[in-house]
């Protein structure tokens, strides 16, 4: 993430895909959006992630920066999710990054979930509830869990451009956790 950056879209991307946006110090806005009901193949949600990606994109202001959870690598994983997921996540990847590369958006990075985590909750092995309910503690109006991944990961970036909002997580300013560094 460059310094430059004002306005920052962070996604947990899958088939129900969580997404904040804001300028560092704002409170983020949230949402979810779900590519594809219940059992629908690879193409159905691509071709529903790929239809939001340029609508949502699209307008002015655009993102000036996107951050997306990054996906575990194959070993990670062994026995907990399939061959298909990960390619499925792999797919959605590529669509949110050539979407906001052609829409002129080029900051685009991705961030370990054990890091942002780690930032947020004072554990990398957090669980999504936690996080959520850091969320909540924090104010922001976060719909679910695939949210709250969002902006926690949108936080992360956020306090990267601006250390000082690190503290903003930390149990010194009354919220509990551990106080962390916001490094990886």
């Amino acid at each position: 993430m460059t310094k430059r950056c004002t306005d920052i879209l962070a996604l947990d991307l899958a088939t129900v895909t969580g997404w904040a946006r804001g300028a560092p110090g704002e409170l983020p806005r949230c949402g979810t959006v779900r590519f594809g009901e219940e059992g629908a193949s690879d193409n159905a949600v691509f071709a529903q992630a790929l239809t939001w990606a340029a609508k949502y994109l699209e307008p002015e202001p655009r993102p000036t920066s996107i951050i997306i959870e990054a996906m575990l690598p194959p070993q990670a994983r062994i026995g907990k999710t399939s061959r298909q997921t990960r390619d499925r996540l792999a797919g959605l990847h590529g669509i949110v990054r050539a979407v906001a590369y052609c829409r002129g958006i080029y900051d685009i990075g991705t961030i370990s979930v054990l890091s942002v985590r780690k930032h947020f909750t004072g554990s990398q092995n957090a669980s999504k509830h936690a996080v959520y309910e850091r969320c909540r503690m924090l104010g922001w109006q976060v719909p679910d869990m695939n949210a709250s991944d969002a902006a926690a990961t949108w936080h992360f970036a956020c306090a990267m451009i601006d250390p000082r909002l690190g503290i903003e997580v930390t149990p010194l300013f009354g919220k509990t956790g551990k106080v962390v560094s916001m490094w990886p």
